[in-house]
């Protein structure tokens, strides 16, 4: 039996309250997450040797503000890149912020992570929802979002991502959490076993896009279907590793459907997390741009203390037909489900 209980987490600079909800399970394991951004800031699970925070952040809703990273958040209207910071759709040309380098990245400059979403208990958890109008950062249509977030007694931390829009629009929802399963003030994700059931990826350019080639995993570094540490390969001389500074690449999970495509553990802890979806394609990024801010526990968040799998459409998608579509069409339902199960 899931418990939801709201306290205040900050306060912005207009006077809004941004508050914190605890998701807490019969086993006093407990997730947390803010309104603003619908942001993912704790994963506190319960073992014997006590309990640990699985999940990078910050303690205060400035450091949300300011600091890069996206830690947690809830990531539209577009997740990841689009190339050139521009697309064409039904005859119209559109121009959007281009905020990495001469690209568009997680939304824009005020993408969803830096929004206030309204919240609603739900049997198991709570519902974020919003409503991005016609025009923001240049995209088209009223697109109206929800995500859920439930937490059960498994320890299975499950997002369900709908959306629906007035008009045609691209729309790529996903979540940017950082993992350490070693405990988020551990330092350090090399040494984590990772398995990917993926036996290709989006081939990067050198702005870490992808340049269109659906490349085969086999004989690479990129081939995670057997398991192996996230260091063991991170630093060979691979023109793809050298392009993103390590992984940063959309990875094709096999199958169709609701899959498991990750598993993930940590030799410390002893903690291991399954991921499960049914999108096309999950960014696995070994976090390779933390640039040494302070997280919650005053610990240090230098180069590769956390990983992201972030499930999504392949990124860049509106440059290449045979990519699946991000375009969500007027009146369509976007739906979509992610479930991260922790085992301890």
């Amino acid at each position: 039996m899931t418990t939801v209980t709201k306290k205040l987490f900050d306060t912005m600079s207009d006077g809004t309250e941004v508050y914190e909800y605890r998701l807490t399970n019969s086993h006093g394991s407990f997730v947390t997450v803010m309104n603003y951004g619908a942001t993912i800031t704790s994963i506190v699970l319960a073992i014997p040797q006590g309990p640990v925070d699985v999940c990078l952040g910050y303690r205060t809703l400035k450091e949300y503000q300011e600091n890069g990273g996206y830690l947690g958040a809830c990531i539209g209207r577009v997740g990841n890149r689009i190339g050139k910071a521009h697309f064409s759709l039904n005859g119209k040309e559109y121009h959007l912020a281009a905020n990495d380098g001469a690209n568009h990245l997680h939304g824009g400059n005020v993408g969803f992570d830096k929004h206030i979403f309204a919240i609603e208990e739900i049997d198991g958890g709570i519902r974020a929802s919003r409503r991005s109008i016609d025009g923001e950062e240049n995209y088209p249509g009223n697109l109206d979002v929800t995500v859920d977030y439930l937490f059960d007694d498994d320890n299975k931390l499950t997002l369900i991502y709908n959306a629906v829009s007035d008009a045609d629009t691209p729309c790529n929802l996903t979540n940017h959490t950082y993992f350490n399963l070693s405990g988020e003030d551990d330092g350090s994700i090399l040494d984590h076993t990772l398995t990917l059931n993926a036996s290709a990826f989006t081939a990067n350019d050198g702005e870490c896009q992808p340049n269109g080639t659906i490349a085969s995993v086999e004989g690479t570094c990129f081939d995670f279907r057997t398991p192996k540490t996230i260091g063991q390969d991170i630093g060979q001389a691979d023109e793809q590793l050298k392009n993103a500074g390590g992984y940063d690449h959309n990875f094709i999970p096999d199958g169709t459907g609701m899959r498991k495509i990750a598993h993930v553990s940590s030799p410390k802890t002893n903690i291991q997390m399954n991921v499960y979806s049914d999108k096309p394609g999950v960014q696995f990024y070994s976090g390779n741009f933390l640039e040494d801010q302070i997280g919650k526990s005053g610990t240090k968040y230098a180069k590769r203390a956390g990983f992201c799998l972030e499930t999504q459409y392949y990124p860049n998608s509106l440059a290449f037909e045979h990519f699946p579509s991000i375009i969500l069409h007027a009146g369509e339902t976007y739906h979509f489900t992610t479930a991260y199960e922790f085992i301890v």
